[in-house]
């Protein structure tokens, strides 16, 4: 939005030189912000981000920011080389050892993008961090298997959502408005 102003996005609309303009800091500051309204306007004390692709990446950074004080943060398929993209934010694999709050991530296994063994290096050093995490990874799932190809992955997506909702119950107070 703040590159390309806000309207729909068509599946022609060339995103990717929107996204590596993008800078960690400034996005970790969206996520404080957001944070701090929704305990001013709910009175809600615990949070956990969700994102995907892109939004998994930063929800796996969100986690290493103590001072979020998040309750957890999921990623589906989140990018764990950003840098290999031409994107200005580092890699969740390379913080995964300053991790603060558990973390719940979902791959594909048929995504050329994110690597087994990236996701394995990114497990271990949540193992080093000592925050719980889960790393589930849906053989032979494309990228974006959760959006763009829901229809043929209906199974693996019932499953991702169901982590989600555990991982949620599981590391989050109710909220309270």
């Amino acid at each position: 939005g703040r590159t390309a102003g806000i309207g729909v996005r068509d599946d022609e609309f060339d995103f990717m030189p929107h996204l590596v303009e993008v800078e960690a800091p400034n996005v970790q500051a969206e996520i404080t912000a957001a944070i701090d309204e929704l305990r001013t306007r709910t009175g809600a004390t615990s949070f956990v981000t969700v994102g995907f692709c892109f939004g998994g990446s930063n929800s796996f950074l969100a986690a290493t920011n103590g001072e979020l004080g998040l309750a957890g943060a999921v990623g589906f398929y989140g990018g764990l080389d950003p840098a290999g993209f031409g994107m200005k934010i580092p890699s969740p694999v390379d913080l995964a050892p300053e991790t603060k709050a558990p973390v719940l991530g979902l791959f594909g296994g048929g995504d050329p993008s994110i690597p087994q063994d990236r996701i394995d290096e990114f497990a271990q050093g949540l193992r080093s961090s000592g925050v719980d995490h889960e790393i589930h990874v849906y053989p032979d799932a494309p990228h974006s298997f959760f959006d763009r190809s829901y229809d043929e992955w209906q199974d693996a997506c019932a499953d991702a959502w169901n982590r989600v909702l555990d991982f949620i119950e599981r590391v989050a107070s109710p909220v309270t408005a």
